[in-house]
């Protein structure tokens, strides 16, 4: 995937294996569905910043700060 290129379905592949259920509904596309999805993901922006601000900056967390911002860039049109 090229950078700037970020799709829903590119998102979702990267998303973490426990959340896809066979048959079942996974809270991202719940919470897409319901149309606060962009408030989700912002609102697990500041989770993860706010934690490396008292705990130090770490890999794991700048990549799940990465993919919430992949899923707000994901749902700009245009």
């Amino acid at each position: 995937m090229s950078e700037g290129l970020i799709t829903w379905e590119s998102v979702k592949k990267k998303g973490s294996e426990h959340y896809k259920s066979a048959g079942g509904v996974e809270p991202i596309d719940l919470y897409r569905s319901l149309g606060i999805l962009d408030s989700f993901a912002l609102g697990s922006i500041i989770k993860y910043a706010s934690r490396m601000a008292r705990a130090g900056v770490n890999r794991k967390d700048c990549e799940k700060i990465r993919h919430y911002a992949d899923i707000l860039t994901a749902g700009i049109k245009g």
